[in-house]
């Protein structure tokens, strides 16, 4: 017989599955039949923010976004009524920061042994990253599908008809605008430019605009003369209107518009008008993609309008020639071979065309041979003597005017034959061609004009006829890794790009768009082509120009790295966050406790005696020291986040005077653990000025670099290797810091590629290659410069070279005073912080004060409703229920005056709109962990100003 198990196994089976689902990255749920949570594992956390004690009993509806609480309770409903077995939803779930993520929900029914509906369990997975690629992809296509439904239409727009109003719907509805227009631009007649709305579309609930006199003939350059410059030049208007200059603010906010993207349209390089996009709905500015895709929606508009431009002229010059061709006509003859041999008619424009008029032509028989060109006569003699080969098809014969013009004549002939059919004359028209032939050579010098134009230009070029290349510029030749042109002559351009392969690459208009380019050696490169069809030698063609994008798209590579870093960087401060509270009490206890042991251990023979009544032979001393050491490493965990809040501080472009010793410490201080067991830290600082600069940024420069040296050198030799930071003045006022490492140095075939973007010789998984180069961008960017040398087995030198900043006014020194002793006088003092036990050491720090703690915003508001009002407000910044700024507007409107006795405390982990608050009002900041003395002398001063009498007979 079988032993059964036994309780005990049971116990640990039960935790080690508990411990798996603790562990999973999807959240995991029950519920009852009423929706309210009855379980959730630690993912809850991660994926909203939400503790599970605080939710836990509450329904899962309230952590639903508003719009998608139907739907869920639709889904939620069959299921615990036992109609499905289970459900899958994709849902936003609300996040304790305000935003939300894209959850998808797998809901079963959840049964006891009895059939009984317990209600309803499942897992919570993020989709956020997936919803965010897949909405991005359908915008893309969005705008992608309205400019292929736009090109359309515009070509169906008959010869006339209204070009603008068929496109501005799918425009509009791609971009979310909320209204679409389009101004024409023209000149009024003193010359200034006026601009008035043609066209417009706007969704529903939107008001029209097209109807505005305001904005019909409305001068450009004193509403609008930023538009002028920017759109001429063909740049973009973009951005929120409440950024734009006042003048155009005061044309634009009637309109309700929040923000704004206009596009140039340009005909021959000439501004003609502009095509606009209004949000009204939200202040959201158009990003890159969308620009970049409308620009293209504004460049076809832009075309057609060319187009039609072209076309009236084109019209306009026929209806002259027409015009000419009806009060002019062409040299009409007759020519008698019979003797007489001779002219018997030529028509009065000969004396117009050919220099001599009719009786001339009658006196002269031989006067056409006479004034041929000698290299034509032969066909002039054939022409009029034996007709019949060429009746009916043009004869061109180069004929010598009396001036010395060569003109070309275009004769058509026919000949006249008597009743037995004998030919015995020649009847014919002479059309005036040398308009068309010096044309038709001009077109040739145009053409050998776009072939050496095509040779010039950086970018690659082809010729394709029929398919086949029948001219590549040397841009082609290199891009493609051949010699010579004649290399490529009789091959297709389509076999050099890579998703170009099938019957679809036949199609010339197909290589238009983004391409990757095959070299010859097997290598891609990715290239924006364009091709457009052309005449060249004469016969159709087509010309293809590939730009080499390659960089860009390595740029926009590092952009998406340098996102995912700044990510990291949030993440960073959050932790600093997290550590600074606790560390604020522990380094405030310990410096309570050890402020006690000061006051009440005897010294001397006191020690001994109070080891005595406690019954032992505790070593005071000994305590005294364990206190120092707990205090010093606290301190030092103090400054470990204090620079990692530095190096992770979002605000990255903001510049000020800055202390690069300062710098260099903090990142020795980050990078010790990389360097212990590699190599022994000297500092040879000199005396050098402040550096404008961002510290974060340099601070990441440096910290790169102090890196890199140490991974230059192997472990296991610390004592034999050294990293060596100095800093001096050069010549030229500057500031210089030298990286110095005897690790394996940098060989001569690299050191020239170590700055290039993705260039490195790390191993895959240690380096992006983005390093150097980042910090080579952010070094320029200050106006310094940064510079290598290195020699393989003796080390390198990094050098930076950085401008100073303004020269700094030194302080005068003042004669201490003595400090006056501390007022007996109490004040009141309010803490508001979420976290008790900092309310408790505040208290501790200002026990010489009535201090009450609040922990929430709220229960810090009810607490100023009864009065009596305190002299200082301790109240920290990110909270909760209520932030600090919360609690700060709502007394700014309800207890006027109190709001300036806020004194404002945080560990460091601000949003963007917390820190822009504290820029924005003159309270005092206090950082976690405190200075007590800073935070004494803040409260003393907030006192001494609120009780000044009684301070003052206080102190006396």
């Amino acid at each position: 017989m079988q032993t059964p198990h036994s309780r005990q196994d049971w116990t640990s089976r039960e935790g080690h599955y508990r411990l798996v689902i603790d562990n999973l990255r999807e959240v995991v749920f029950q519920t009852d039949t009423q929706g309210a949570w009855t379980f959730l594992n630690p993912a809850w956390v991660e994926l909203t923010g939400f503790t599970v004690d605080e939710v836990l009993g509450r329904p899962f509806l309230e952590f639903l976004h508003p719009e998608d609480r139907q739907r869920a309770q639709e889904m939620f409903i069959p299921l615990v009524e036992g109609k499905v077995e289970y459900t899958r939803k994709e849902v936003r779930y609300l996040t304790r920061n305000g935003g939300f993520r894209w959850v998808e929900v797998f809901a079963r029914l959840m049964v006891d042994e009895a059939g009984h509906v317990l209600g309803a369990s499942g897992t919570l997975n993020d989709v956020t990253e997936r919803k965010a690629a897949d909405d991005a992809l359908a915008r893309r296509e969005r705008y992608l599908t309205a400019l292929v439904e736009m090109q359309q239409r515009l070509l169906a727009t008959p010869e006339g008809g209204d070009l603008y109003g068929p496109v501005l719907p799918s425009l509009g509805q791609a971009s979310g605008a909320g209204r679409v227009y389009v101004f024409e631009v023209h000149r009024a007649l003193d010359g200034g430019m006026l601009c008035s709305q043609r066209a417009e579309w706007c969704t529903p609930g939107v008001k029209a605009e097209i109807d505005n006199p305001d904005l019909q003939n409305l001068p450009m350059d004193t509403y609008l003369p930023r538009w002028v410059d920017t759109l001429s030049r063909g740049d973009v208007i973009n951005g929120l209107v409440v950024d734009f200059p006042e003048v155009e603010r005061a044309l634009l906010d009637p309109q309700g518009i929040l923000s704004l993207l206009a596009l140039p349209l340009r005909v021959q390089g000439v501004l003609v008008g502009f095509i606009g996009f209004d949000n009204v709905a939200e202040a959201r500015a158009w990003d890159r993609l969308e620009v970049d895709l409308l620009s293209a929606a504004a460049g076809a508009i832009a075309v057609t309008l060319e187009r039609r431009e072209s076309e009236r002229a084109l019209r306009e010059r026929e209806r002259r020639f027409r015009q000419l061709a009806e009060n002019a006509s062409d040299v009409l003859y007759l020519y008698r071979r019979e003797p007489p041999r001779g002219f018997t008619y030529v028509s009065r424009v000969a004396h117009t065309k050919l220099g001599y008029g009719p009786v001339a032509h009658y006196a002269d028989a031989e006067l056409w041979y006479q004034r041929v060109h000698p290299e034509d006569r032969a066909l002039l003699e054939q022409l009029l003597e034996a007709p019949q080969p060429f009746q009916g098809a043009p004869v061109v014969v180069r004929f010598i005017h009396p001036d010395g013009r060569t003109l070309w004549l275009e004769h058509v002939v026919a000949p006249v034959m008597d009743a037995s059919g004998r030919v015995v004359a020649v009847e014919g028209l002479a059309r005036d061609i040398t308009e068309r032939r010096e044309a038709e050579e001009a077109l040739k010098l145009s053409e050998a004009s776009f072939r050496a134009l095509l040779e010039g230009v950086p970018d690659a070029a082809a010729i394709e006829r029929d398919g086949r290349i029948v001219y590549a510029n040397a841009a082609l030749v290199s891009a493609l890794g051949f010699d010579n042109a004649e290399q490529l002559t009789g091959q297709s351009l389509n076999d050099f790009v890579k998703d170009m392969r099938g019957p679809g690459g036949t199609r010339a208009a197909a290589l238009t768009g983004e391409r990757r380019l095959v070299r010859r050696d097997g290598r891609t490169r990715v290239a924006e082509v364009v091709s457009l069809p052309l005449r060249f030698d004469g016969q159709p063609a087509m010309v293809s120009i590939a730009r080499d994008v390659t960089e860009q798209r390595q740029l926009q590579a590092r952009l998406t790295l340098a996102d995912r870093l700044a990510s990291v960087g949030t993440l960073a401060a959050g932790i600093a966050h997290e550590i600074n509270n606790p560390l604020a009490f522990v380094l405030s206890n310990l410096g309570f406790l050890s402020e006690e042991f000061r006051h009440h251990l005897p010294p001397g023979a006191g020690g001994p005696a109070f080891a005595a009544r406690l019954h032992g032979a505790a070593d005071l001393e000994e305590w005294k020291e364990v206190l120092h050491e707990a205090c010093e490493g606290a301190e030092r965990v103090r400054q470990i986040v204090r620079q990692l809040k530095t190096f992770s501080r979002p605000d990255e472009e903001r510049v000020s005077p800055l202390d690069v010793h300062g710098v260099l410490d903090s990142v020795s201080m980050m990078a010790a653990n990389e360097i212990r067991h590699r190599a022994q830290l000297r500092r040879d600082y000199g005396d050098i000025p402040p550096v404008m600069a961002n510290e974060g940024k340099l601070s990441q420069v440096f910290l790169n670099l102090v890196v890199n040296a140490a991974q230059a050198i192997p472990e296991g030799a610390a004592h034999r290797h050294e990293i060596r930071l100095v800093t001096r003045r050069d010549g030229h006022g500057r500031v210089v810091v030298e990286v110095q490492d005897t690790g394996v140095g940098i060989s001569r075939e690299v050191i020239d590629r170590i700055f290039d973007p993705f260039f490195t010789t790390k191993p895959v998984g240690v380096g992006t290659g983005l390093g150097l180069s980042i910090c080579h961008s952010i070094i320029s960017g200050l106006g310094g410069d940064i510079t290598v040398e290195s020699e393989p087995g003796r080390g390198s030198s990094f050098r930076v070279v950085l401008p100073t900043s303004e020269p700094e006014r030194h302080a005068v020194p003042v004669s201490a005073e003595p400090r006056p002793a501390r007022s007996a006088t109490r004040g009141r003092v309010l803490v508001v912080d979420d976290e008790p036990a900092v309310g408790r050491v505040l208290q501790r720090i200002l026990r010489e004060h009535d201090v009450e703690v609040a922990t929430s915003g709220r229960q810090a508001l009810e607490r100023l409703d009864v009065g009596p009002e305190p002299d200082a407000v301790l109240c920290d910044v990110m909270m909760p229920d209520l932030t600090g700024r919360d609690v700060y507007e709502t007394v700014r409107r309800e207890h006027a005056g109190l709001e300036g006795r806020f004194v404002f405390v945080s560990g460091g982990a601000f949003t963007t709109g917390a820190r822009e608050f504290l820029s924005s009002i003159p309270n005092v900041l206090l950082e976690k962990p405190f200075d007590e003395g800073r935070v004494r002398s803040v409260v003393e001063e907030l006192v001494r100003q609120r009780r000044p009498a009684a301070l003052a007979s206080g102190s006396a």
